[in-house]
């Protein structure tokens, strides 16, 4: 605390005097101060409002990019189960086919069989015809 000198009218007019000016100089740097911490605190402020907006608007992204992620997965998984599906009615279709010229097949190699033996037998009647033929001739003397 500050003590003023006392003269015959009171305290010390040039004492009080410098006394209130070094006041009024502290509380004018401290109004400053005052003033430019205030500014800072808005401008602050303004900057956590733009943030607090930003980190909503990622917020929003990051869930519409997880939505968007798992359409796509829906998608693939739909699309996979499709191709798969294709491809076991092709591979049964291919089967289908193979056993279809695989009994064909086997139907003509039986016939082939059936017709060999057809001509085998005939070859062998004609063969024994023949003989028989020969041997008829033998009972005829040509000399």
């Amino acid at each position: 605390m500050k003590r003023f000198t006392i003269t015959n009218n009171g305290y010390n007019v040039d004492e009080v005097n410098r006394f209130i000016d070094v006041v009024i100089k502290r509380l004018e740097k401290l109004n400053n101060e005052n003033s430019l911490l205030q500014m800072k605190i808005s401008s602050l402020e303004e900057e956590l409002k733009k943030e607090k907006i930003n980190e909503a608007k990622m917020a929003e992204a990051i869930m519409a990019a997880q939505s968007t992620s798992e359409k796509i997965k829906s998608l693939a998984r739909e699309e996979a189960r499709v191709i798969v599906d294709e491809a076991r009615n092709n591979a049964n279709s291919i089967v289908h086919e193979a056993l279809v010229n695989a009994q064909k097949t086997e139907n003509e190699a039986s016939l082939l069989r059936k017709n060999i033996i057809v001509y085998k037998n005939r070859i062998k009647n004609i063969i024994k015809a023949q003989l028989e033929l020969a041997d008829e001739l033998d009972k005829y003397d040509l000399d």
